[in-house]
């Protein structure tokens, strides 16, 4: 697991704690240790593991030499890189189903407010605090009144406006996508996987995360991919197709074509939609018909598509 990964678990553990009324060290704590490890060049599960095997408990005790990392945040730190999760920010989720991490980032709205306000009117998310407040709902909250709720459909409108079309730096997420690509590739029912879309261009910046595979055994293929553990939501989950967000908040589809068909699919879905325009024009110029599935001439016969370069 990342650093990025468990510096998200501890910081959503601190606004939990917050929203609880926990007293006020334990928040600061979690959340101090959350921005230390976020700005962690080295890998701190590394260290762990380096360390783990010399001594029997040492690689806690290197979690806790390190600056304002104590004994308790050290055994969650360690539960979380053995486990890829913390039993008790489960816990907390389910006592609180708030999407904490996206209402308490929004201009005015802090770990307090979100507590009233889910308290108050059941707001979970964006979307419910979006409709509550265009509904005037808000205003009629202790505490609050007209202009609070003005603010906060202010802030919901910047929100989506710097947010809506997000795009994510490859280089900071690369990592995470070569280990969910050879994580499939380990599979005994996968033949072959690969990259595809703007991430295999290497574009500076991605909107999404396109993988392709071929498997005669989709249904387990896509049993573990919605499974993994970067995986906080599953948007569909099919047979051939499911789409995925990963922690780190960027959605991920997943394809299973056909053999036959893995070349014509790989340029198709790697290519920007001009290219691809660019390319099927091309072809019809030349009596050809070409799209996802393959290469076909003037007989509706497929010619091409099993490889990239060629047949």
């Amino acid at each position: 697991m990342k650093n990025y990964d468990i510096a998200k678990i501890l910081h959503e553990i601190a606004i939990y704690e917050e929203i609880k009324g926990e007293e006020k060290f334990k928040p600061r704590a979690y959340e101090r240790a959350a921005m230390y490890i976020g700005s962690l060049d080295n890998d701190l599960e590394t260290l762990y593991r380096k360390t783990e095997g010399e001594e029997e408990g040492y690689g806690i005790k290197a979690l806790m030499e390190l600056p304002g990392i104590g004994k308790s945040i050290a055994h969650t730190l360690e539960e979380i890189i053995t486990t890829g999760k913390s039993q008790y920010h489960q816990e907390l989720k389910k006592q609180i189903p708030v999407d904490v991490t996206t209402l308490a980032s929004m201009e005015g709205i802090g770990p307090k407010t979100v507590k009233v306000l889910y308290e108050k009117l059941g707001i979970a998310n964006i979307e419910d605090l979006e409709k509550a407040a265009k509904e005037k709902r808000i205003r009629n909250v202790p505490g609050f009144g007209e202009k609070s709720e003005q603010q906060i459909l202010k802030g919901i409108e910047f929100f989506k406006k710097t947010y809506g079309d997000r795009r994510f730096v490859l280089g900071f997420i690369f990592n995470t996508l070569e280990d969910i690509l050879q994580s499939l590739k380990k599979l005994d029912v996968v033949e072959k996987a690969e990259l595809a879309g703007s991430a295999r261009r290497m574009k500076e910046t991605i909107g999404d995360i396109d993988i392709l595979a071929v498997s005669s055994e989709p249904d387990k293929v896509m049993d573990f991919f919605t499974s993994l553990p970067e995986v906080v939501y599953v948007h569909t989950k099919g047979i051939t197709k499911s789409m995925i967000r990963l922690n780190s908040g960027i959605d991920c589809d997943l394809r299973i074509v056909p053999q036959q068909s893995f070349g014509a699919a790989l340029q198709y879905f790697t290519g920007s939609k001009q290219h691809n325009v660019v390319l099927r024009t091309i072809a019809l110029h030349r009596g050809y018909k070409l799209n996802e599935y393959g290469l076909y001439d003037k007989t509706n016969k497929k010619i091409a598509g099993r490889e990239e370069e060629g047949p």
